[in-house]
């Protein structure tokens, strides 16, 4: 196993502080792959999004010291699930919901591993409380599986069928979702089908894109799209989608 990964109980991670007591009823998400933080400008991106966002799922979310103390300046408490630890400096690398509000429950699932490296991919979700509402809303944040055949992505799929199988409440998914090709998407497209999501669209359309396809995804269920947009960056290898919704 070339990758160092946690214990099962080191998995999770949580730090930062909440900003209020629960999510507002009209508040805004963005879903956005981090690439690593790798892009010198990644910070400076990452704070002026964390000004208007009151929700942040991140993938590929590289840890380090810096990077955790950029994570902790924005109003939000942070939860993760870690794949894998970096090679060169151990550092945690997974993805990360940010919220100005503390979840009540928290919870994660490893997908099937990705070939050569041998990491997994991670599926964190979360249950917060809504301002206003005696509804609470499901957030799962994927990265998907990619460099497989359809089978593990399949796998991958199903996992989060089964975590949306168990809450009839609003939800939102969101993610890298790596369906590069007809039958990912057309295989994610009917997970989410089958649990009663709507595909946030965008126009224009300026998300990531890997063989002329999109990978990033945003769906809701129980939710109003007031307005959506990508934002275009050079910051990482993808761009940010970024929501305004509002609960039942």
């Amino acid at each position: 196993m070339l990758y160092k990964q946690p214990e099962n109980a080191d998995i999770l991670v949580a730090h930062g502080r909440p900003s209020q007591e629960a999510l507002p009823r009209r508040f805004t998400v963005c879903v956005w792959n981090w690439q690593k933080c790798k892009h010198k400008k990644w910070a400076g991106e990452f704070t002026k999004i964390a000004q208007a966002a009151d929700l942040f799922l991140a993938q590929e979310v590289h840890r380090s010291c810096s990077v955790k103390n950029i994570m902790d300046q924005a109003p939000y408490y942070w939860n993760g699930a870690i794949s894998f630890f970096s090679l060169k400096d151990k550092n945690p690398i997974g993805v990360a919901t940010g919220c100005r509000a503390q979840p009540l429950q928290v919870a994660y699932a490893a997908a099937a591993r990705e070939p050569v490296l041998r990491v997994p991919k991670m599926t964190l979700s979360a249950l917060y409380p809504v301002q206003n509402t005696r509804h609470r809303l499901l957030v799962i944040n994927i990265h998907a599986i990619n460099f497989t055949g359809l089978k593990p992505f399949e796998n991958n799929m199903q996992c989060t069928a089964e975590m949306l199988a168990s809450y009839n409440g609003p939800v939102l998914l969101g993610g890298d979702f790596n369906s590069w090709n007809t039958n990912r998407r057309r295989m994610l497209q009917s997970m989410a089908k089958a649990a009663g999501l709507s595909e946030v669209t965008f126009e224009p359309d300026d998300r990531t894109r890997c063989l002329g396809r999109p990978v990033d995804y945003l769906f809701v269920r129980g939710l109003t799209v007031l307005a959506s947009g990508v934002r275009v960056t050079d910051a990482s290898d993808h761009n940010p989608l970024l929501a305004r919704l509002e609960a039942a």
